[in-house]
């Protein structure tokens, strides 16, 4: 790379003749000027001048990745090497305070190894260097992942780390991430990690129609499906074959499972059942192949529920259904017409559904809690550097007491969550993860962690401004949060429903000699 003077610099100052500087390269933008999109004369003002200040006011690092065919050099008076691609950085490590997690960070910790460190770089890799690209493009334009990024998924054994512990986990014909772990070591420390790196392109529509519907429709099989349904079914959705998705939700019953009125009524041959209703809301439902289905066998309330492996049909309709964020995800209005369904597709027994569903809600719950803490961190990374980097009134803002004060605010409340989780994760590992105690806990993480979202997510906008409500650049992982960090306080059990749960186990805890 040619080493540029300040006098040879200066020499490019002209419209049909103009270099800037950013980090210490040169770029020679004389042909790009007609075509910028800030406009002409706005870039030829730093002609022949270093503008690399301005230029982080305005862009994100990987503007440059775009435009290394401009590059001409590098000025010979620059410190430190070449600065890496923003497509190299992203890999890596932050070294941001706070950006990462502690034990990343220099700090000691009772719950990580080297292989949960191996994992998240291989995870990272995936994510932010193989689906970075077809996710920002799926989540602008609302369109499917691919099926080859889900196979490929698939075969690094991510779809199968994403359920948790299990003999799943030997599915995968080339391990997990190539090795770095093993099936019988892995445990929900090593699924948090996939659970969090799998958030780094901050496109949530396409992270859920990707891998989240699976991993809440996917445990029902592994933990009570029946043998035919784990030989036949599991490995195809293991390996990124088929997807599948949990099916319970109604206009008629969100919160209330237990007041569902999808039916399912034996034919007169009594082999199959005969399935009529609606599901509403089902995450993934427009690219499923299966759909793990809550029906009314039996009475009204808790006790009359079954849950049935139901195969896409001309019998099962979906339709789009469009959201706060990208319809990447796959969210559908699910209609079972006339839908026959064999007597052996009926997962555990008949009017034991609601049990299934219960226990299926823990796992569902901390994965929630696991993808909104990570959420958090990375949109409080990006406030971070904003108030680095930006200038108001001739002064960084981070000089300001009062923004100090909202990064206290967002640092502390994602801290505070992170630990909460480890002490859970902790003991679903010696615990298990079922239970009502756990259960519990996880509830008042996830009423927590959405509350500390609203936090993070308000602060954010405030510290970005204009930026912080823009879809697209400097702003755009800060717009995505505060637009759809709501989302989860409603799914998978509303923040109202996870306190008084929480609560009322607390009660039913509660000493009977206690006093004050």
């Amino acid at each position: 790379m040619a080493s540029i003077t300040k006098e040879e610099l200066a020499k490019h100052n002209k419209a049909d003749d103009a270099w800037i500087v950013v980090d210490g390269d040169v770029y020679d933008v004389t042909k790009f000027a007609g075509v910028h999109p800030g406009g002409t004369q706005i870039l030829l003002e730093y002609a022949g001048k270093d503008a690399t200040e301005d230029f982080y006011a305005l862009h994100r690092l990987e503007v440059l990745d775009k435009y290394q065919r401009l590059k001409k050099g590098r000025m010979a008076d620059a410190k430190g090497p070449a600065p890496k691609k923003a497509s190299e950085v992203i890999q890596e490590f932050s070294k941001v305070p706070f950006a990462e997690p502690t034990y990343l960070q220099g700090f000691k910790s009772p719950y990580f190894t080297e292989t949960h460190i191996k994992l998240r770089q291989e995870a990272r890799k995936f994510f932010c260097g193989e689906t970075m690209e077809e996710a920002l493009e799926c989540e602008q334009k609302s369109t499917a992942p691919s099926k080859e990024m889900r196979k490929r998924m698939g075969e690094l054994g991510i779809i199968a780390m994403v359920q948790g512990p299990g003999a799943h986990l030997k599915i995968p014909p080339k391990g997990l991430c190539g090795g770095v772990v093993k099936p019988e070591e892995f445990t929900y420390f090593h699924e948090m990690v996939v659970q969090e790196e799998r958030c780094r392109t901050m496109c949530p529509g396409y992270e859920d129609g990707l891998d989240g519907a699976v991993s809440i429709g996917l445990p029902v099989l592994l933990k009570y499906g029946s043998e035919w349904m784990k030989n036949e079914v599991v490995p195809s959705i293991v390996m990124g074959d088929q997807t599948v998705v949990l099916s319970i939700t109604e206009a008629f019953a969100g919160s209330d499972v237990a007041g569902l009125r999808t039916t399912a009524v034996l034919d007169a041959s009594g082999e199959n059942y005969i399935v009529n209703g609606t599901k509403k809301w089902i995450t993934g439902g427009m690219y499923a192949d299966w759909f793990v289905t809550a029906v009314r066998t039996g009475k009204a309330g808790a006790g009359g529920i079954s849950m049935m492996l139901i195969p896409r049909s001309d019998a099962v309709q979906t339709k789009i259904m469009k959201s706060k964020y990208s319809s990447a995800a796959g969210t559908a209005y699910v209609t079972y017409e006339n839908c026959i369904v064999p007597k052996k597709n009926l997962i555990g027994t008949e009017n034991k559904g609601f049990q299934i569903i219960m226990s299926n809600f823990n796992h569902e719950r901390w994965m929630i809690t696991v993808v909104c803490i990570a959420r958090a961190r990375i949109c409080t990374e990006e406030t971070f550097k904003w108030s680095m980097q930006r200038k108001v009134f001739g002064k960084p803002l981070i000089e300001q007491p009062v923004i100090r004060e909202k990064l206290a605010q967002m640092f502390a409340g994602v801290e505070t969550c992170t630990q909460m989780l480890y002490d859970i994760t902790y003991n679903m590992i010696s615990m298990g993860s079922q239970g009502a105690d756990v259960g519990a806990r996880i509830a008042l993480l996830k009423y927590q962690t959405t509350r500390m979202n609203h936090l993070v997510a308000d602060n954010a906008v405030q510290v970005l401004g204009g930026r912080g409500v823009t879809q697209t650049g400097m702003g755009r992982v800060v717009e995505v949060f505060s637009r759809m960090y709501k989302i989860p306080a409603v799914y998978g059990g509303s923040e109202e429903i996870m306190a008084d749960l929480a609560v009322r186990t607390a009660i039913k805890g509660y000493p009977k000699q206690a006093r004050l």
